[in-house]
């Protein structure tokens, strides 16, 4: 069995609807020409063919991230390496976690 480490209080967030759920998974999302687009959030420890349970903007993210205890600063532009190393981080904290390039915003 895989040791996996507890969740911390700085893995709680707040849905629109203002109901509290444990974030299991996070996927950071960047447009097709590499601008950030959102990051979102699930109550599962999963990032596709699942629903989000929340969608947050950049400041939101940095904020996130800050409070899981993550120092890198967080590209607002599509960096494989970058965000390789904040997801490596992420997931030592026992959070799923993903990203790409694929939103077609036009």
């Amino acid at each position: 069995m895989k040791y996996v480490k507890s969740l911390n209080e700085a893995t709680r967030y707040k849905d629109r609807s203002g109901k509290s759920f444990n974030i299991k998974g996070i996927n950071f999302i960047y447009t097709d020409r590499g601008y950030f687009y959102g990051t979102s959030l699930y109550d599962v420890a999963k990032t596709s063919n699942v629903s989000k349970r929340s969608k947050i903007g950049y400041t939101d993210t940095e904020k996130l991230l800050k409070s899981l205890g993550i120092k890198d600063s967080f590209p607002m532009y599509y960096d494989i390496g970058e965000l390789d190393n904040i997801c490596k981080q992420v997931s030592k904290k026992g959070i799923v976690c993903d990203h790409g390039d694929y939103m077609d915003v036009s």
